[in-house]
């Protein structure tokens, strides 16, 4: 059997960040569903198994100086990126190796770990390479260790699999590049979309994925659909599987998912209450929000918390704001649709956490809570961290920011050859801030030691457009003249400077 095993190696995969992989947010989302964190809450040493570019694990590594990271890949090129990153932000606690999961589960045993990862993994890969994984868990995850595994679920995708089936039908009928494939099988989709298919007008979700799918990269959706397997499995089967490794289901890393009053329609909580296992539980869930992914946390030994206990760990988190004031909105996405907080609540919430990481304590104190139980609160702030407006800090002492300055610092480097990552690493957190082109240019001033005044900085920004031989678009046009660029970018910038500039110090970021 050639080494690929039928998964697609001619293009890359994509180099993101996925906040739900810091522990610091897994400790947080097992707290929200009345579960002990366990290691999760302090880990030593994390690991993740398929860590593709590596793009993630370097982030959290930088982020987390004091936690040592392994990644494991079996694709060459993902490793040779990976190490390059880990080279150049010059981070000495994380080590990327080249091994498929039967040969890591072959090799035997390594150090314990506290934390195992899978993200996009399971339901992309082989029944033996799923073997190799549960071993390399039975081998390595301790004891109150948790395990963190993303994969496809149904019925969320039970309207959708058709499309998926003609899109592996196009690749195997046109030899030829991954990316081109991808372009053939979606121009066709949209040819049989506008033409009027009946599956796509008697399916409206197919027709919503198809435009969703229209603007996502190429080289995810080639990994997302080319795989020769993929498999949906049922959150019951999934359990199973990993309950044979004597892991128990903890809680979904997608905080709002953990909330019945968020995630189920309330003609369905007697339902939900009622279920006499999880497994049960966990299905009612899925239907009732017709869920086609998960993200789970399962532990190795689940610890019951007293109420005291859940009590005092919760007093332990900080919580801090990861956006500027300006820019909270208290009306969120949730797993059923729009959400709407009483503002009442949830500014006075907002108003203190962009100040400094605060206690629940400290939160409780603030007059609109006074009348108002811990569950009030609770979920005030599981919904402003769904929302990727506040983050939940460990406990612990502050860290050394000099990775994460490096690595951050790296990123800016990368943009000046045309290579864009959107994430930086903040030491506070432990975890990533998502940034945009525009941040990056005014990061990238301020780390080749610009003055911080506006025009020194567009002038920077606007000079790494020139080294591209590329111009600042306004509405799809390219701006050819300096002055049209330069007050174009002075209204980019100016806004990042006035109010992320300050967030990013806070942080850690610079």
């Amino acid at each position: 059997m050639h080494w690929t095993r039928g998964y697609v190696t001619d293009i890359g995969y994509t180099a993101h960040f996925y906040r739900e992989m810091a522990p610091a947010h897994l400790a947080f989302a097992a707290l929200i569903s009345g579960r002990s964190p366990g290691r999760a809450l302090n880990p030593q040493r994390v690991v993740e198994l398929g860590c593709g570019q590596g793009f993630g694990l370097a982030l959290l590594a930088a982020a987390n100086p004091q936690i040592d990271f392994e990644g494991y890949d079996f694709n060459p090129e993902h490793v040779a990126h990976a190490s390059r990153l880990i080279a150049n932000a010059e981070l000495s606690n994380i080590e990327v190796v080249e091994a498929s999961f039967e040969e890591l589960a072959a090799a035997g045993r390594r150090d314990p770990a506290d934390l195992i990862s899978l993200h996009g993994i399971w339901s992309w890969v082989s029944p033996d390479a799923r073997d190799a994984i549960m071993s390399i868990i039975r081998q390595r995850l301790q004891p109150d260790g948790c395990v963190y595994i993303s994969y496809n679920c149904q019925p969320g995708w039970a309207s959708l699999m058709p499309m998926r089936q003609f899109m592996g039908d196009t690749r195997r009928r046109n030899p030829g590049h991954s990316d081109m494939q991808i372009s053939l099988a979606l121009d066709q989709l949209t040819q049989l979309r506008n033409g009027g298919a009946a599956y796509f007008t008697a399916n409206p979700p197919a027709a919503a994925h198809l435009d969703h799918m229209l603007k996502q990269e190429r080289s995810y959706l080639a990994h997302e659909y080319f795989g020769a397997d993929w498999e949906i499995m049922p959150f019951s089967r999934v359990a199973a599987i990993l309950g044979e490794a004597k892991l128990g289901y903890v809680g979904s890393a997608t905080v709002a998912e953990n909330l019945d009053q968020y995630a189920v329609p309330q003609a369905l909580h007697e339902m939900v209450a009622s279920a006499n296992d999880i497994a049960l539980r966990e299905t009612i869930r899925d239907y009732a929000a017709n869920k086609r992914f998960r993200r789970d946390i399962f532990a190795r030994g689940l610890t019951p918390l007293t109420k005291a206990e859940h009590r005092g760990l919760l007093e332990r988190i900080r919580f801090v704001g990861v956006r500027p004031r300006e820019d909270f909105k208290f009306t969120f996405q949730g797993p059923l649709g729009e959400l709407t907080g009483k503002e009442e609540l949830y500014q006075p919430v907002a108003d203190l956490v962009t100040q400094k990481p605060v206690t629940l304590e400290e939160l409780r104190a603030l007059p609109a809570f006074r009348n108002e139980s811990l569950g009030t609160l609770l979920d005030c702030l599981a919904l402003l961290i769904h929302a990727h407006q506040v983050f939940a800090l460990a406990p612990g002492q502050p860290v050394d920011p000099a990775p994460a300055q490096r690595f951050n610092r790296w990123i800016t480097e990368r943009l000046k050859i045309g290579r864009v990552y959107h994430s930086i690493a903040s030491p506070v957190l432990g975890s990533g801030l998502p940034v945009d082109d525009f941040d990056l240019l005014a990061l990238s001033a301020v780390f080749d030691g610009r003055n911080e005044e506006l025009s020194s900085i567009t002038m920077h920004a606007l000079n790494i457009f020139k080294q591209l031989e590329r111009r600042p678009q306004l509405d799809g046009k390219p701006l050819t003249d300096d002055g049209e660029a330069t007050r174009f970018l002075d209204d980019q910038i100016r806004p990042i400077m006035e109010k992320k500039f300050p967030l990013w110090r806070r942080l850690g970021v610079i």
